[in-house]
């Protein structure tokens, strides 16, 4: 994930309006992107599971890849932000498919809601998508062995944690990945009262859903309405939004601000830039930065 840029957070004079005599008691966190740095690391880790999978990238777009630090094209990651695998593989598939010349014996091009006559098919899909999930969330633990924390992530919870705030993680990756995760900050991990993953069976439906964040709230035992929530995605954000929480965007800096506007109550570029004022949370991340 790129650097978040050093602007001033909005103020009263923006788009979205200044929450006024908000009190909040607990804080959910989205886990990739918003509190660690994987968002490269799951770039790189998507591309080389099409070798795995015994797909071929052509090498002059692998080539055209690599000269970009291995970063999926913008137009498809933003697309894929926040999802689940079992809803971004397809799309990533259909990417290559089409805009890679990546050969395949499967039409991934089709909306995959559309049923079909054709159960062989489908069963190969199904097949197709959890053996592409399975080689990019290995890549990717292996990766993860080196993911650092977002900018202000660590400062900001142990701030929380030093208030005895109740703090929860939403994420819609998969607990094995947690896991892999937390390897290098256990010492953060520890602050959360409890973390709900992707393949948690109590979230029926994933991100932009709100069942992530219901089920956050209930286990911190919080009314949404008392929970603030961070997020990088807008898939987040907007699940965060329904399920009744406040929420504050924290985008990548590629990412346009405007499809966050009906779904954020504030947008900032990176942790340091919150203020707790407006939410009834005595912490000033500017003054931890001193």
């Amino acid at each position: 994930m790129m650097t978040k840029s050093s602007s001033t957070p909005r103020s009263d004079d923006d788009t979205i309006p200044t929450k006024r005599n908000v009190i909040v008691k607990a804080v959910i966190f989205d886990l990739d992107g918003t509190l660690l740095d994987t968002e490269a690391l799951s770039c790189r880790a998507v591309i080389e599971s099409f070798a795995s999978t015994g797909l071929s990238i052509p090498p002059k777009i692998i080539a055209s890849l690599e000269d970009g630090g291995f970063l999926l094209p913008w137009d498809l990651k933003r697309r894929i932000l926040g999802l689940r695998g079992s809803e971004w593989v397809p799309i990533v598939l259909a990417y290559a498919q089409e805009n890679w010349g990546v050969r395949m014996n499967l039409d991934w091009k089709r909306d995959l809601r559309t049923p079909t006559n054709n159960v062989d098919d489908d069963d190969d899909r199904q097949i197709m998508i959890a053996a592409f999930w399975k080689a990019w969330e290995q890549r990717l633990n292996d990766l993860c062995t080196t993911v650092e924390p977002c900018p202000g992530a660590m400062e900001l919870v142990e701030g929380l944690r030093a208030l005895n705030f109740p703090m929860a993680i939403a994420t819609s990756s998969r607990m094995d990945s947690v896991t892999k995760k937390r390897l290098r900050h256990e010492k953060m991990f520890l602050s959360f009262q409890t973390i709900v993953a992707g393949d948690d069976l109590c979230v029926k439906n994933g991100k932009p859903a709100p069942d992530i964040y219901l089920e956050a709230a209930r286990r911190l035992g919080m009314h949404p309405s008392e929970c603030l929530v961070f997020e990088d995605a807008w898939t987040g954000a907007k699940a965060g939004k329904s399920a009744g929480c406040h929420v504050i965007a924290v985008p990548d800096s590629r990412m346009e601000r405007q499809p966050y506007l009906n779904v954020a109550d504030e947008i900032i570029d990176d942790m340091w830039q919150f203020s707790g004022k407006r939410w009834g949370i005595p912490l000033e991340m500017r003054e931890m930065r001193r």
